[in-house]
């Protein structure tokens, strides 16, 4: 008969081997190394006699821990900065300019009718986004809506952004880029990329759409003395440079306020199928990238650890408990 040893415990031998309760049964601490790169590694040392050399030996361990972290944070600023030096993808301003767009309701539909737009002469160009409508509800003044409903309203756009696009060699096999259709802000952006706007004028180039039209004819009227081509986009390098800081500003506030009533929508949406949703399984899958680049942002921020949650519900608690996203978080006035 086979007797299932493992199913009635430890020996009573063993019993009699274990230490007294105390000090020295706890584990032993950790002396602080690092390894020939110079990274915090962690390795047994022989247990301290009493109290005082144990929480001295703790002592020294967190304090090698807190350099090390240290030595990391500088090791990530150092990073992005090698980053930053090492210059945009040739498709970034197309993207940065085309997301400018989709955050106002583009989309791959609006594609070929923006770039037959800025292919308009720039007065006839003002005067359809002087006579184009808002949205009921939304700022009147923002014409970024109006461009949006003028690109709609005439389906000849469309075709004169195609021709646009077979001059400029954009066309693939006699049709539109593919890409462009699953990344439509790829798309947007490309009149603006073709015509000379570079990444650092998105805010600028935002800026103008904030203005009112009268504002901006007379930005137009002043660039257009010194230019010879008069299309709405080969105009935007100039009309921008003459703006200047001024126009830079405007454009990164009206930026901002875009991404917030993004964010704000989201949050409320999210709560609403929360509130119609019994399922909480989303909870126990892997944290999103989103808020993994968010969590280190509000750390930063907040000079605090980064968290360790390991799902996407306890990152979404650590989140709320540090009112991310702290860019949009207005602190009370005192």
């Amino acid at each position: 008969m086979i007797t299932h040893h493992y199913l009635a415990g430890p020996p009573r031998t063993a019993a009699r081997r274990m230490p007294a309760a105390g000090l020295t049964s706890l584990p032993k601490p950790a002396a602080s190394k690092t390894n020939l790169e110079g990274d915090f590694v962690i390795s047994d040392h022989a247990t301290p006699a009493d109290a005082r050399d144990l929480l001295a030996a703790i002592d020294r361990d967190i304090a090698h821990l807190a350099a090390s972290r240290q030595t990391a944070l500088d090791r990530i600023v150092a990073l992005d900065a090698e980053f930053a030096s090492l210059g945009y993808h040739p498709n970034y301003p197309a993207y940065v300019h085309g997301g400018m767009l989709a955050d106002k309701g583009f989309g791959s539909a609006h594609i070929l009718a923006v770039a037959g737009f800025y292919d308009l002469d720039w007065r006839e160009a003002l005067d359809r986004l002087e006579k184009a409508p808002a949205d009921p509800g939304d700022d009147p003044a923002c014409l970024l809506v109006r461009l949006r409903h003028a690109c709609e309203a005439d389906a000849m756009l469309e075709v004169a952004g195609f021709a646009w696009c077979e001059q400029s060699h954009l066309l693939k096999r006699g049709a539109i880029e593919g890409y462009w259709l699953k990344h439509p802000k790829l798309g947007l952006g490309q009149p603006a990329k073709a015509f000379g706007l570079r990444p650092d004028h998105a805010a600028a180039h935002r800026g103008l759409f904030a203005l009112s039209t009268a504002t901006l004819k007379r930005g137009f009227e002043n660039a257009a003395v010194n230019q010879l081509d008069q299309r709405f986009g080969a105009m935007l390098p100039a009309v921008i440079d003459m703006g200047g800081q001024r126009l830079a500003r405007i454009g990164a506030a009206a930026l901002h306020d875009d991404a917030e009533t993004r964010y704000r929508d989201d949050c409320r949406r999210f709560a609403a199928h929360q509130a119609a949703t019994p399922d909480r399984r989303w909870r126990w899958k892997p944290p999103l990238s989103r808020q993994g680049h968010l969590a280190v942002t509000t750390a930063r921020a907040k000079n605090i650890a980064v968290p360790t949650e390991r799902t996407r519900g306890h990152a979404a608690g650590w989140l709320d408990d540090h009112d991310a996203n702290i860019r949009f978080t207005r602190e009370e006035e005192e």
